[in-house]
């Protein structure tokens, strides 16, 4: 059975903390790790040996630390090749209950640790499946991809394509959007990835999610972080291609009110998501440490890229104007000309350091500053380390930014050196707690986790409501087989879910009443007398919220990946009523099968899905051991047949209602679900009821329809006992 809410709430939480916990180990490794290479301790190295040598009469001319140290200290493991038959708890398993992300990234997951990295790792927490798809290098040729785990849940992917190309210049060329879909194919079978979102970072990747979303289904989200018209090395070719993009993509999210402004008008649905903090993170790691000890004096602090974007003439200005002030600046540099920075002795470029030790050395600023150059860029731009400086209750200095116009009463703000010089003597000379209070709690607010959670419900909107009606007369067995194999395996995150019994008299009610309290998307009725398979269906639909409809049988049982096929042939408008294949039915829809258990009917449906994609063909009657159908279909053909009373041809007489509504009743080739098949009717079947209520449904269902129309068979076949 499937977790209940609170546990599933207690793991997450679990899940939380240790990868919380993992970062402050990290943290407190690179310490370690600092200390050991200070001065001091290079210079008491002799007299530790000394003291080795009194105490054990020996010296271990091994270093005092293990080896793999500096491999510990990374926030990350790194990034090595992932073979599943040696590394298997680290390969992607299969996910259960959340759709997957498929992020196609604008950096390497290692480059650093922003946006891209903190949404897709609150992700992975909260037990959804990363796939995050890099643009480089290529994998050896002969594999279609390469998977490399990077953090609990998100895994780094290579693509096999077919030439390198300049991916800020140029549009994805034929020949890697070929060599690109044949190894996503490859990916989403190896790994069964059956629902899934494609998260678009970089404009380059539009039409390899396009291929996604045509051939699987999944929507798009564009993740807009920047305004690339002023970014560097950006192609015209690229910027033609966002304006595709953001019209193509189901979910446009922007990181700045400028980029809200920019495409609200063009995309289908655009939504403002600022950057954050991890708050708790920063929080715990923001602690006393050794790391600046030797600086003296006021500590002026940035961290980030020090790219094109930064005013070093700024920088260089305000150390010339205060040089008792020490300057310290960590982040890889992208520029020639610092503007004489690596030239000031109160200046420090410490260059790029591990995000586990960002807290680290934010402790030790007086003083943060935000020294960007003003344009178009970084108008648009809402930064995160602004997030992260007030996370340890930091001032800030910065240029007046347009995104940033909303905080003004927690920073400071100076345009120009002399300005600069005055914003920061003010923030150093500032002794009220209460901005210091105001800072830490706007940090709070603004946490990653909250980001994560106002995505995740804009991406669970995009997947239109499914209601699927479960009818349920005793067979308890069967009933929490059919829901638990539901709730288990349909990554679907949309779903409602109403089961309605007809009078059971075994333990079915208390199962559904436990069902009811502990999965907040089920819904229950419970019929005081046997109303009949129609009529308890028509129940069911009255209450369902759904833009699609699903009839589903107690006495079956559905793998993974049954649901989204049944979709897809739905979105075509001549398709009014759809079904899966099965082992056991009268018609058409039966084919034959090679497991003998349940666990192997996962494989192969995983094969039929695979072999018949997209593939389906019409029948005359769609058995309702599990039919689909769109709300707008159930508007114009109406409520199952309640004339057919306990059961029987109420399936017969609905597709030939969908049918003389000018609509296509279809089998889903590509779908496949488990049917033991009249588990309601052996009881009748025993007592010889069963023939005399048949006689009784067939003779009205041919005085609808004629004495003429071909009656499709109900009998069914032995079935696989499921496997205990």
């Amino acid at each position: 059975m499937t977790k209940s809410h609170s546990q599933e709430q207690e793991s997450t939480r679990l899940r939380l903390e240790h990868a919380q916990a993992n970062l402050q180990r990290d943290a407190a490794l690179a310490h370690i790790e600092h200390m050991r290479r200070s001065r001091s301790w290079r210079l008491t190295r002799p007299l530790r040996m000394l003291m080795q040598l009194l105490r054990h009469g020996v010296i271990n001319d091994e270093s005092e630390y293990p080896t793999h140290l500096p491999y510990l200290v990374q926030p990350l493991p790194a990034s090595t090749p992932l073979e599943p038959d040696i590394v298997e708890d680290s390969a992607p398993g299969s996910a259960a209950q959340h759709f997957d992300l498929l992020c196609f990234a604008n950096i390497d997951w290692s480059a650093r640790f922003q946006r891209p990295q903190q949404l897709m790792t609150q992700f992975a927490i909260q037990g959804y499946r990363v796939f995050y798809i890099i643009l480089s290098p290529l994998p050896a040729a002969e594999r279609p991809y390469a998977v490399h785990p990077v953090a609990p849940g998100v895994f780094e992917v290579t693509l096999r394509g077919h030439a390198r190309q300049d991916y800020y210049a140029t549009c994805i060329t034929e020949g890697n959007l070929r060599a690109n879909a044949e190894a996503l194919q490859a990916l989403v079978s190896d790994y069964r990835i059956k629902t899934a979102v494609s998260v678009v970072h970089l404009p380059y990747w539009t039409r390899l999610a396009l291929h996604l979303r045509k051939a699987y289904g999944w929507p798009m989200q564009y993740d807009c972080m920047d305004e690339w018209q002023d970014f560097p090395n950006i192609g015209q070719p690229l910027l033609d291609q966002e304006q595709v993009l953001v019209k193509q993509a189901d979910l446009v999210t922007v990181t700045a009110s400028v980029l809200h402004d920019k495409w609200a008008s063009t995309s289908r649905r655009c939504q403002l998501v600022r950057n954050g903090v991890d708050f708790d993170f920063f929080a715990r790691c923001c602690t006393p440490n050794t790391l600046l000890e030797e600086l003296q004096g006021p500590i002026i602090g940035f961290y980030g890229a020090l790219a094109e974007w930064v005013d070093f003439e700024l920088v260089a200005a305000i150390a010339r104007q205060r040089p008792e002030w020490n300057l310290v600046l960590i982040g890889d540099v992208f520029v020639r000309d610092l503007a004489g920075l690596d030239r000031l002795p109160n200046v420090h470029l410490l260059g790029r350091k591990p995000y586990a030790q960002m807290p680290q050395y934010l402790y030790h600023f007086d003083v943060c500053i935000i020294p960007f150059r003003l344009y178009n860029l970084t108008h648009a731009v809402d930064p995160v380390k602004f997030y992260e400086f007030i996370s340890a209750g930091k001032p800030v200095v910065a240029v007046p930014l347009l995104e940033m116009q909303i905080y003004e009463p927690y920073l400071y703000f100076a345009d120009g050196p002399s300005a600069f010089v005055t914003q920061i003597e003010r923030a150093l000379g500032e002794t009220d707690l209460q901005r210091w209070n105001q800072r830490l709690a706007l940090a709070r607010e603004n946490d990653w986790r909250q980001r994560f959670e106002d995505t995740r419900d804009a991406l669970v909107e995009l997947f239109p409501k499914v209601s699927v009606i479960i009818v349920t007369y005793n067979n308890v067995q069967l009933t929490r087989g059919c829901i638990d194999s539901l709730l288990r395996n349909c990554a679907y995150p949309n779903l409602q879910l109403i089961i309605v019994d007809n009078a059971s008299q075994d333990s079915t009610r208390n199962y559904l009443r436990y069902l009811a309290r502990s999965e907040p998307n089920v819904s229950i009725v419970l019929n005081e007398q046997n109303l009949g398979f129609a009529a308890a269906n028509n129940q069911g639909l009255r209450l369902a919220q759904g833009h699609y409809l699903v009839l589903l049988n107690n006495d079956t049982v559905v793998p993974k990946g049954w649901l989204a096929p049944l979709l897809r042939h739905l979105d075509d408008p001549e398709v009014g009523l759809v079904g899966p294949t099965t082992n056991a039915v009268g018609n058409e829809a039966r084919v034959s099968i090679d497991y003998q258990d349940l666990d192997d009917m996962e494989d192969f449906s995983d094969r039929r899905t695979t072999q018949y994609r997209g593939r389906c063909f019409d029948i005359p009657m769609l058995a309702m051991f599990c039919v689909a159908m769109r709300r707008e279909v159930l508007d114009q053909v109406g409520w199952l047949d309640e004339a057919f009373g306990i059961g029987m041809f109420e399936d017969d007489d609905y597709s030939r209602r969908v049918q003389a509504a000018g609509l296509r009743t279809v089998c889903a080739e590509d779908s496949y679900i488990h049917h033991y098949g009249q588990a309601s009717f052996k009881a009748l079947i025993a007592s010889g009821e069963y023939q005399r209520l048949w006689d009784k449904n067939q003779a009205y269902f041919e005085s609808k329809w004629g004495p003429g129309n071909p009656i499709a068979k109900h009998a069914v076949e032995r079935t696989p006992t499921p496997r205990k």
